[in-house]
């Protein structure tokens, strides 16, 4: 996972959790994470919209050479819960627990593309989080949608 320079200045938090996801890796830790994160970029951050790039490899496609579905929803899950750190409003201290993820697969996308992973925050409450994603081929079509509810467990820290 990689992060821009200008937009680790501008939102620390989010430099905070790449540094932990690339030192978790580097440690040996193993997680079902680490087959999507290495492949993953912020290029582009505001209050409440993260922004990614992503690289299809091999290991991320099914057998029609065609980005996954379960790595669809990997990267949905997961780079909308990072986008929580970029809310406005409401700050949780970490990005809680998925409580929903709902998405739609309208057209596959070819092993070798550079895909756009687009996360807006719509709301953030004291206990439920709503992000909605767009993820965009490498000509800027609309390939997959993502919904995704998160849970705030700060309270039982």
């Amino acid at each position: 996972m990689k992060i821009a320079p200008h937009i680790a200045e501008k939102f620390p938090r989010l430099l905070e959790a790449v540094n932990f996801t690339v030192g978790s890796r580097e440690g040996g830790s193993v997680s079902w994470e680490n087959n999507v994160s290495e492949s993953l970029s912020i290029v582009d951050a505001e209050t409440d919209k993260l922004t990614w790039e992503f690289k299809i490899e091999h290991h991320h496609c099914n057998q029609l050479s065609n980005l996954h579905g379960g790595c669809v929803a990997t990267l949905i899950d997961m780079c909308s819960s990072v986008a929580l750190l970029v809310a406005g409003g409401k700050q949780w201290q970490i990005i809680g627990i998925s409580t929903d993820l709902s998405i739609s697969y309208l057209r596959g996308i070819a092993e070798g593309e550079t895909i756009h992973i687009v996360c807006e925050v719509q709301r953030v409450g004291k206990t439920l989080a709503s992000i909605y994603t767009k993820i965009y081929d490498g000509e800027n079509r609309l390939s997959y949608t993502g919904s995704h509810t998160k849970f705030n467990i700060d309270s039982r820290l």
